[in-house]
C-alpha cells in the first residue's frame, strides 16, 4: 500500500527549514521578547578589576578574584568574605580554632603511634635486652607520672 500524502503537500505549500525550526516549542526567536529576556545573563561588577562577571560565577574570569564565599560554619553563601551575614562568625577566627583543635588531635595520635612503635621495637629486641627496656618504659614511667 503506498504512503498517503500529507495535507501540506496536497495544498502545494512548501516549507523551508528555517520556519520548521522557529515553530518548534522552546526554540528561541528574535520575534518573541519573553524568550529573549530569559536568555540574557545577569552580571555583577568585579570589585577588584571592574569586569562584568556572571552572577552565578565563583571567580572573576579576568583576575580570578573570589566572587562567592561560603561560611565554614553554617555553609551560607555570600558575596563578601570576612564575617558571615547569617550566623555572624568570623571566618579567620573559626578556621584558626578548627586548625588548633586538629593540631592537638594529630599530636595525640602521633604520641599513641610513637608508644606503639616503641613497644613493638622493644618486643623485637626482647631476646637481646632481656626485657629491661619494657620494664623501664611501661612500669617505671607510670610510677613517676602518679
Amino acid at each position: 500500500m503506498p504512503p498517503k500524502p500529507d495535507a501540506a503537500s496536497n495544498s502545494g505549500a512548501t516549507s523551508s527549514p528555517t520556519t520548521n525550526r522557529a515553530t518548534k516549542p522552546g526554540a528561541a526567536t528574535s520575534l518573541d521578547p519573553s524568550l529573549a529576556s530569559a536568555t540574557t545573563r545577569r552580571t555583577l561588577k568585579c570589585p577588584k578589576c571592574g569586569a562584568d562577571v556572571r552572577e552565578v560565577a565563583r571567580f572573576c574570569q579576568r583576575c580570578h578574584h573570589t566572587m562567592r564565599y561560603e561560611c565554614p560554619s553554617c555553609h551560607h553563601e555570600q558575596r563578601t568574605g570576612g564575617k558571615c551575614e547569617k550566623c555572624g562568625i568570623d571566618f579567620l577566627k573559626y578556621i584558626a580554632a578548627v586548625m588548633s583543635q586538629k593540631q592537638v588531635e594529630s599530636e595525640a595520635m602521633r604520641d599513641r603511634l610513637e608508644k606503639r612503635s616503641t613497644l613493638v621495637k622493644n618486643l623485637m629486641w626482647l631476646p637481646f635486652t632481656l626485657g629491661f627496656p619494657i620494664i623501664r618504659d611501661y612500669f617505671l614511667k607510670r610510677d613517676r607520672k602518679k
